[in-house]
C-alpha cells in the first residue's frame, strides 16, 4: 500500500501541476498526537519566487477519523508548536466528515478525492494577481522611469530604505502620479516594501544599481514622444531646455556632431519656446534648421544643460546608424550599471 504522505504530495502536485517539496518534522506533542500521526512540512512553490509552507498531520494507518472535536484539539496544539497551517491527510472521510471539515473551517487532504486548504487558495490568488500585474505592465510609465534612473544616479547604498518622497527626489510629480509609479516599480520587483524604524511607508531595491537596471530594462522606453524641425531664433539655455540626440551623444562621446541641432525639452517648455519666438515650427524637411525632441520627463542631471546619459542611451539605441552604436557602446562605459 503506498505512504499516505507521498500520495498527498503526488496529489497536490497533480492539482497544481508544480513540484513540491516534503520533509519529516519530529514535533514536540504530547504522545497520543505522535502516536496518531506522522507530521511532515510540506512546501509549495507558488510562482512568485516564494512558497507555501504547511504542516502535514498525516494520519497512521491504524487510526480511524477522531471526531471533529478532537482533531480541532490536536491541530491547535501542533499549530501553536509549529505556527504554521496545519492540514489533516486521511485515506477515507465520510460525505458527512468532509461537511463537517469544510464547515468548521479545518484543512484536510483526501488524496485523490478532495482537499480543502482555504490559506493556500488564498496565496495562490495572490501571486496569480501580481503575476498578471506584472504581465500588464509593458513599459514603465515616464515618472517611474525618471524616479528609477535618479535614484540609480544617486546610488543604491546597502540596507538604505527609501520613503516615497525619496523615491520621487525633486522630480515634482503629484501624489497621485507618485502612487501609480511605485506600484508600477513594486509589480516589476524592481523595489519592495520594507520594514524600517521609520514611521512612513518604506521601500528597499532588489539589488545593486546594475541588477535593477538589467531587471527594469525591457520595462524602459525612449523618453522622446515626438520629434520636431525647427527654424531657430535663440532658444535660451533656460531650466527644462537641454541638449539631446545625436548632438548630446557628440558631446559624451567620439561621435562627430550633427549639421542639425538637437534640443530637448517637455511639452509645457516647448509651448513657453514657442510663445517666446525662440523657434519656428516648419513642415517642409528642406528648412529644417535644427531639431526638438519632446521629452516625457526632463534631463535628470542637468549638468551643463545636457541630457542625462542613460535617458540619452534608451532615445537612440534603436537607431540603426553604426557610427550612433558604436558612440552608445562608448556612453554605457560611462556609467558603471548601464553596461
Amino acid at each position: 500500500m503506498p505512504n499516505l504522505q507521498d500520495e498527498a504530495k503526488a496529489y497536490i502536485e497533480s492539482v497544481l501541476g508544480v513540484a513540491a517539496q516534503m520533509t519529516p518534522v519530529p514535533l514536540r506533542v504530547p504522545y497520543t498526537i505522535r502516536d496518531s500521526y506522522k507530521t511532515y512540512e510540506l512546501s509549495v512553490p507558488m510562482g512568485n519566487s516564494s512558497a507555501f509552507n504547511m504542516m502535514l498531520l498525516v494520519s497512521r494507518d491504524d487510526i480511524e477519523y477522531p471526531g471533529i472535536v478532537k482533531l480541532q484539539k490536536h491541530i491547535e496544539m501542533v499549530r501553536n508548536v509549529t505556527n504554521q497551517v496545519v492540514v489533516y491527510v486521511c485515506w477515507s472521510l465520510s460525505t458527512q466528515d468532509r461537511r463537517s471539515l469544510i464547515m468548521h473551517q479545518v484543512n484536510f487532504i483526501q488524496p485523490s478525492f478532495q482537499m480543502f486548504i482555504p490559506e493556500m487558495a488564498l496565496d495562490l490568488r495572490e501571486s496569480f494577481r501580481q503575476r498578471r500585474e506584472q504581465s500588464e505592465v509593458a513599459a514603465l510609465l515616464p515618472a517611474a522611469q525618471a524616479m528609477l534612473l535618479s535614484c540609480l544616479y544617486s546610488g543604491i547604498p546597502d540596507e538604505t530604505y527609501f520613503t516615497t518622497n525619496a523615491l520621487l527626489g525633486d522630480l515634482g510629480y503629484s501624489r497621485v502620479t507618485l502612487s501609480k509609479a511605485v506600484d508600477q516599480l513594486v509589480s516589476l520587483g524592481v523595489i519592495s516594501p520594507a520594514k524600517s524604524e521609520l514611521h512612513w511607508k518604506t521601500y528597499a531595491f532588489n539589488g545593486s544599481p546594475a541588477e535593477v537596471f538589467q531587471k527594469a530594462k525591457k520595462h524602459l522606453r525612449s523618453p522622446v514622444k515626438k520629434r520636431i524641425g525647427i527654424t531657430r531664433n535663440a532658444i535660451p539655455m533656460a531650466p527644462g531646455v537641454f541638449i539631446a540626440g545625436e548632438t548630446a551623444l557628440a558631446k559624451y562621446t567620439m561621435l562627430a556632431e550633427p549639421k542639425q541641432a538637437v534640443w530637448g525639452m517637455s511639452k509645457k517648455v516647448f509651448n513657453d519656446m514657442l510663445a517666446l519666438d525662440a523657434f519656428e515650427v516648419v513642415e517642409s524637411v528642406d528648412s529644417i534648421e535644427e531639431w526638438v525632441e519632446i521629452w516625457g520627463y526632463p534631463s535628470l542631471t542637468e549638468t551643463q544643460y545636457m541630457a542625462d546619459t542613460a535617458s540619452l542611451f534608451l532615445s537612440l539605441e534603436d537607431n540603426p546608424d553604426e557610427r550612433i552604436q558604436i558612440a552608445l557602446d562608448e556612453l554605457k562605459e560611462q556609467v558603471l550599471w548601464l553596461a
